[in-house]
């Protein structure tokens, strides 16, 4: 959280809330109910429940409840451009994931070295069994 010697202003929002507390805010503070809210982002009452119960929601559609949000602190919200990773929780520009992808590079290329070394062998018996050179230099 924010430590004493980054003391942030009381009308400056923090810099990471959490969906419930961005909804819960614009609901309070505005007088609305889930249903104004559905009809604000365009979505289903129960899309709002299920927003506010669970904490799950789609990337499109945290940017869009973040901008308000951000919007009616009249701030900027820090994290516009990028994207959260659901595997290390850090904020990193678009380009550092692959298309339709939630995880960033670096934890994906992680994971698929993490796979590679616990089925090393299995694999090296298998890409050998199917290459032609390889069956071809053990003959002689």
């Amino acid at each position: 959280m924010v430590s004493e010697e980054q003391t942030m202003p009381a009308d400056l929002p923090p810099d990471d809330p959490s969906i419930q507390d961005m909804l819960s805010w614009i609901m309070s503070t505005y007088a609305m109910t889930k249903a104004d809210i559905a009809r604000m982002f365009q979505r289903t009452q129960s899309t709002i429940h299920h927003w506010l119960a669970t904490g799950n929601i789609s990337h499109r559609n945290l940017m869009k409840v973040r901008s308000s949000w951000y919007f009616l602190h009249n701030a900027r919200d820090p994290h516009a451009s990028e994207r959260r990773c659901e595997s290390c929780g850090r904020w990193l520009s678009q380009r550092d994931y692959r298309q339709g992808k939630a995880i960033c590079h670096g934890c994906e290329n992680s994971r698929t070295l993490r796979y590679y070394w616990a089925h090393r062998e299995e694999q090296l018996s298998k890409r050998k069994a199917k290459n032609w050179y390889n069956k071809r230099a053990a003959a002689h």
